[in-house]
């Protein structure tokens, strides 16, 4: 027995060296399995159609349409899944090759070589940035020339401390979020690849259990001597992938452009989620039906005697339909909840539904402890992190306990540099905007709330300027979002002043292609007055103004904006409330707190105050007919 086992233990011993002899001599291992991937690998029989030798990349062994062994053909932002019929403004190509893959953006006039044979894309924002993306990373690259600051070397400075790398820069600033260098920044660098500029900043989150892709390394990637234009690329990664991001850099190359890049998206799908209570679902069908504008205004502070007032008949002889009132996360040192801030407010001055007579309550809440002072702090990666979760649960739980219908408007104007949640504090990359507001309507789900109707409220005209920082770049996953947002101030303190027609039309063309599904609301809004200071850009500092200076074109700017509703204008369609923000605003001048714009209604402006209650009085009697 013993000798038969031997005999059995000596074949199985000797069985891989027999496997591995062949008739034209052994293979290793690792041979066999480079012979089962190069059997896999065949070359892409449409690539050849599509192939340009200026998209040649040697270094990656991507130089002719043979090693090709994958193609993805894109046009107008939408991925053919036959390569036939590939026409379109808008035309860009993946060729895999073997471990890389090789993308052309015919458009904006650039290849590049991104890790992986079966790297995927989307295009749907093609006009404003193209994400490359594999279960390892994601790619944002955009082509940015919006600089207003002119095309030399100190108005880009200016642009990019401004609007784009001061904060990476800033000890402080990593330090308050808890972000950490993984290297040291490179800046203006021209030995990186011959014939660009690099400047490259490598951050990472740290602590980052809930947060698949903490690793980022963003650049800045010019032509040598031009800055008319740049391209930013936002690389975010699951593990650290210096080296395969650098030589990614390494591999890129301008080409002619051709075309024009189109954003593929289309219309945004509207769905009424079935789980509202039966309260807010005849409200917001209400809202999509009416053809009238339900209007409100913002009070500052808990001032009830000013909200009896403005309704009187010696102001406005209007109660609001909608009352809306603001929710910090904190502010500094201290936490706020809506039980202790907003309830009581709630009460006394809302509890509507659309029917019972009484303001709907809109409720704005930002993620911010110092009141958008955007002073380095975003509470974003903490949110991601985790740790905001239990103050969403209360808020949620407070939220549902109220009952009636809310128009939730969550962090408005988050296309800004102004705001705590802004693309700026976030690694410049709006999918950590996304990410947060899913996250917390998620908690809102599982907490059962089921009166709260979700606003996406950006500003009308994206800051900084920017391609990357456009609301659209910051819409979450459509399913978290009911209602369209729009604010549109003129301040009234230049030598021009825009109409509401002419403001809101615009607004109009930029959202229809996208929102015109969904019931719009005026955020806020407002037209000013003037102040006791204006700023002067010419002195870059305040000067001292007569109060009120420009009442008088506030109050006609008011009156056309009742004219437009009036006379059904097609912009004004969609717009379902509009919210005044009867709040001025203030700046510190020789340490004293003074008023640089009067937005408030009341006494101190009368003719502004006369000319809403018309054209409130006026709309109402439309509306009651």
């Amino acid at each position: 027995m013993k000798k038969i086992f031997t005999l059995i233990l000596l074949v199985l011993m000797l069985l891989p060296a027999i496997s591995a002899c062949t008739e034209g001599g052994s293979q290793t291992s690792d041979e066999v399995s480079n012979l089962e991937e190069s059997e896999v690998l065949v070359t892409d029989k449409n690539a050849a159609s599509f192939w340009n030798e200026a998209y040649a990349d040697s270094e990656n062994g991507i130089d002719t349409a043979e090693k090709v062994f994958s193609l993805g053909v894109f046009s107008d932002g939408k991925s053919l899944g036959s390569v036939a019929g590939a026409e379109g403004k808008d035309l860009r190509y993946l060729f895999g090759g073997d471990g890389f893959t090789r993308a052309v953006n015919l458009p904006e006039g650039y290849c590049l070589t991104l890790p992986g044979g079966k790297v995927q894309a989307d295009f749907s924002l093609g006009a404003l940035r193209s994400q490359y993306f594999t279960d390892e990373y994601c790619l944002t690259l955009t082509y940015e020339d919006q600089n207003p600051y002119g095309d030399h070397e100190s108005g880009l400075d200016l642009y990019l401390h401004e609007w784009l790398t001061e904060q990476f820069a800033d000890v402080k600033f990593l330090s308050a979020n808890n972000l950490r260098r993984t290297r040291q920044p490179i800046t203006n660098d021209t030995e990186m690849f011959p014939g660009y500029s690099v400047t490259l900043h490598s951050i990472t989150i740290n602590l980052p259990l809930k947060i698949e892709m903490p690793y980022y390394n963003i650049a800045i990637v010019r032509p040598v001597d031009t800055y008319e234009y740049f391209y930013l690329f936002v690389f975010k990664s699951v593990d650290e992938m210096h080296e395969d991001f650098d030589a990614m850099l390494k591999s890129f190359r301008e080409i002619e452009k051709s075309g024009t890049p189109v954003n593929g998206q289309g219309k945004f799908e509207c769905n009424v989620p079935e789980f509202w209570n039966e309260e807010t679902k005849a409200y917001y069908e209400k809202l999509c039906k009416q053809e009238h504008v339900d209007w409100g205004a913002f009070y500052q502070g808990n001032d009830s005697d000013y909200v009896d007032w403005l309704a009187s008949e010696e102001a406005l002889d209007y109660d609001m339909d909608v009352y809306m009132t603001y929710l910090h996360m904190g502010w500094y040192d201290s936490e706020s909840t809506f039980e202790e801030s907003i309830k009581p407010r709630a009460e006394k001055h809302a509890g509507g539904n659309g029917f019972n007579g009484k303001p709907v309550l809109m409720f704005t809440y930002q993620w911010t402890y110092t009141n958008n002072a955007a002073n380095g702090y975003t509470p974003m990666f903490d949110i991601l992190r985790g740790k905001m979760d239990k103050k969403f649960v209360e808020l949620a739980q407070s939220i549902k306990e109220y009952g009636k219908p809310v128009l939730f408007r969550l962090c408005n104007e988050m296309n800004t540099d102004w705001t705590d949640y802004c693309g700026m504090l976030s690694l410049v990359d709006p999918d950590i905007f996304q990410m947060c507001w899913e996250r917390m309507y998620n908690i809102f789900r599982e907490q059962g709330v089921d009166n709260c109707i979700w606003i996406f409220n950006p500003i009308a005209t994206s800051c900084p300027y920017s391609n990357w920082g456009n609301e659209l770049c910051y819409v979450p996953d459509i399913e978290c979002v009911q209602m369209y947002g729009v604010t549109n101030y003129e301040m009234n303190n230049g030598n021009t002043v825009k109409s509401f027609k002419e403001m809101y039309t615009q607004v109009y063309n930029n959202g229809m292609p996208y929102f015109d599904d969904y019931p719009w609301c005026i955020g806020e809004f407002a037209c000013g007055a003037g102040g006791e200071y204006y700023f002067d850009w010419g002195t870059n500092g305040y000067i001292k103004s007569e109060l009120g200076r420009n009442e008088n074109l506030q109050a006609k700017w008011i009156e056309e904006m009742f004219k437009c509703f009036e006379k059904d204008e097609e912009f004004c369609k969609r717009i379902k409330v509009a919210v005044w923000f009867s709040a001025n605003d203030y700046a510190t001048v020789n340490d004293t707190s003074v008023i640089t714009n009067y937005l408030k209604l009341d006494e101190n402006l009368p003719k502004t105050l006369e000319a809403f209650r018309k054209g409130l009085a006026e709309m109402k009697k439309d509306t009651l007919e």
